[in-house]
This record gives C-alpha cells, structure tokens and sequence, in this order.
C-alpha cells in the first residue's frame, strides 16, 4: 500500500467517512457561453472532454460558483451573464444557475438540496444596462443570503494556475485560507463578513482624517473604538481558525507529498500573522486591541489599517526552503497537488463528507508518475471528482473504462 494510500485509509478512519454527497444535475441559462443546460450528473468520477474553449470550464466554474458565490475566473459576476443574453420582458439580462445535491447520511437517509442563483445586471430608470449586478439566491426555494449559502455545497478546485498559491501575493493564500474554512463553519464566514465591513469603516476614518483634519488621539481612539472591538472580536476568531488549518494542512499533506514528489522531504506550512505571540482566541483578542492602541499614531499617518488578518500570510516550506520563493516550478506544481488533496482530506475529517473535487485540464501540466498518483487518489467509492480535459490520451484506458464520459463541444454536453 502506498504511503498516499495509507494517508487516505488513515484519515477515514479518524473521520469515521460513510456518507457520500455528491451534485446530481446542473441547469444553466444565459451562464458564460450556455444559453440554455440541463446536464444530470453521476456519482463517481466524471470526465468532461473536448477541444479548448468549448465550455468544459465554465460547468466547473458553474458548480464553484454554487458553492462559494465566487467565480475562480472572474471579479465582475457581469462578465459571467451570456454576451448575446438580451433583457426579456422589460427585465434585464440575467443568468440562472441550479443544482442539485444529493447526501447519503451516516445512518443512510437520503437528503436532497436544491440551489438556485440568479445574476441580474442592473439598469437605471431609462432601461439602459449598469455595469453592476444584483444576486438572488434560493435554496430549497426560500430565499437566502449568500452567507447562508456557503458551506452547503462543499468544493475544492484544482487548475494549472494554482501555482499561484504558492508564488502569488499573499491575497491569493488568505483567499484560500478564507474559501476553504468558510465552507467548513458557519461562524468563519459571518465573522469574516463581519470583519471586512468593520474594515472598510476603519478605513474610511482613517483615509477621511489623513486627508482632512486630524484629530488629537485621544479623540480618534474614541471615535474609533466601535470598530476597533469589531475588528478585534471577529478578527481573533479568523487568525485562530487559519492557524489551527493551516497545522492540518501541513500534517495532511505531508504523506501526500512525499507520495507525489517522490522524496522524503519535510514539509511544514507557517500561518505568519501581523499579531504574533497566540493561537488562542482570548488572548489573540487582546493582543489585537493592544496592538492596534500601539499602532495608531502610525496608522493616522498612513489612512489604512496596518495589522490583522487582512495582512497576514502563510508561507510553506520543504526542508526550511521557501518553495514559493526558491522552489522549482516542478516542486512548485508538487506542493501546490499535495495542498489541495490536503484540502480535500481536511473537509472529509471535519465533516464527515468527502468535498466534490473539481479538477480542471490539470493532466497535462503532469508527469506520468504525478498523473497515476492523482488517478489513483480521486479513484473513491465515497467521492465525486469532475474532470475536465482536451482528450483522452492522456488517461490510462483501464481508468477510461470505469469512469463516465461527456464530450463538450461549444457549450453542448454530448
């Protein structure tokens, strides 16, 4: 048995794994270049095929939309509304994604989610389209917020350009950080929606009195002090939930790394915070406050917010080595797989669910070696993968042969 193997027994037996989720149809109207889909999708593993930009992407990008309100490929939800949609009914162009989910529990009832998501452009009063967009999401057909959403559907994407985890800037690794744990507890995205709008206030005073008049500290902590006990309060809990991750990650994806790289390297994963010192919510709360009472003078001067998790960083390394600094692009594309089963596997432990696995054309940035130890890790009776790929040339047949096969081809599913 292979170590990669002996991680993967390993961790379902610690999370006692017996129940299986898994997306049973997707429907999209006027979503990037499908004007209308109704796809039913199987458990297992799913390989979605065919020349490059036929729309192979977008139905990954679909689910990871569903599952986070977040695209992978874009900032602007505008760009994800089918170019040529025009407004029906005096209404403006929309998009419309469903799916729906399927769960097996531990004690074997089934369960069924339907998730709705409807991207409407905003016009103004004459008809004419804005470049914003409202969202409406449903689940189950009640109305939600997007807080509510998250963490009903659980993903984790895997493309070629996850390289960046790794060599990107910091907002790429605490956006990772923020995705994955978001998906996993209730509490982490409300704080850290919670967080962010207290940001964004603090900020505003700050930036208002650089640029205008100043006030005497004494006056600026008071005014001050609302925001400061929010950032506090709700930024310990985010530094505490990354750090505690981050730990799990690196004892994860150490048995997976060494399976995929090949060498007995030792990897370790340090959650670097502006707050240094705890781990501990109480006392990173305290330490938070008195920081930000230390760093006022600097931060009047500055107009911004200087420390807290929204500057934070995580750093991996393979023996004491900065991978994403003095890396080779092959250990690089190494690391970057092993946190993303890494990934994968913590969801499964806390859970108690295996996350559907999202693997976009990642093959062909493979090796042979690195391309069998993937295959073999995605090969669970428990978990749904979706694959997307140029062609078949690159899969073994006798993996071709018990797996389902779509051909896409300009935004049809064959």
């Amino acid at each position: 048995m292979s170590a990669l193997q002996t991680s993967t027994r390993s961790a379902e037996r610690r999370s006692n794994t017996r129940s299986l989720m898994y997306v049973s149809h997707l429907s999209l109207r006027n979503f990037r270049n499908y004007q209308e889909l109704e796809l039913p999708i199987q458990p297992g593993t799913t390989l979605f095929y065919g020349p490059n930009a036929a729309g192979k992407t977008t139905l990954l990008e679909a689910l990871y939309y569903l599952a986070t309100t977040k695209s992978p490929r874009s900032s602007a939800d505008r760009e994800l509304i089918n170019w040529d949609t025009a407004g029906d009914l005096g209404l403006p162009p929309f998009a419309r994604l469903v799916t729906q989910v399927q769960r097996r529990t531990l004690t074997g009832k089934d369960e069924r989610l339907l998730i709705e998501l409807v991207v409407q452009r905003r016009q103004d009063t004459a008809g004419n389209p804005l470049p914003t967009t409202q969202k409406t999401i449903r689940i189950n057909k009640t109305a939600r917020r997007a807080l509510d959403l998250v963490g009903q559907l659980r993903v984790v994407l895997f493309t070629p350009l996850d390289i960046e985890l790794l060599t990107g800037p910091p907002a790429d690794r605490r956006r990772w950080l923020d995705i994955m744990l978001s998906q996993l507890d209730g509490r982490y995205v409300r704080a850290l929606a919670e967080y962010q709008k207290g940001l964004l206030q603090r900020n505003a005073l700050l930036r208002s009195w650089r640029e205008g008049r100043r006030p005497r500290p004494d006056e600026a902590r008071r005014q001050l002090r609302f925001w400061d006990q929010q950032l506090t309060a709700n930024g310990a809990y985010l530094i505490a939930a990354r750090h505690a991750a981050t730990l799990q990650i690196a004892e994860l994806g150490a048995p997976i790394h060494r399976e995929i790289a090949g060498v007995p390297q030792t990897l370790s994963i340090s959650y670097l915070a502006t707050i240094a010192g705890a781990t501990e919510r109480a006392e990173l709360e305290q330490l938070f406050a008195a920081n930000l009472e230390r760093g006022l003078r600097e931060e009047l001067d500055r107009g911004q917010t200087l420390i807290g998790p929204h500057r934070d960083d995580v750093v991996c390394r393979l023996d004491d080595v900065d991978i994403g600094v003095y890396g080779s692009r092959g250990q690089q594309r190494s690391l970057t797989l092993a946190l993303k089963l890494a990934e994968a596997e913590l969801m499964r432990l806390r859970t108690h669910d295996a996350p559907v696995l999202l693997l976009d054309d990642i093959l062909s940035e493979l090796d042979a070696a690195r391309r069998a130890h993937l295959l073999q890790f995605i090969d669970r009776p428990d978990q749904q993968t979706l694959m997307t790929a140029a062609d078949l040339a690159d899969f073994d047949p006798s993996f071709l042969a018990q797996i389902n096969r779509v051909r896409v081809d300009h935004g049809r599913v064959f």
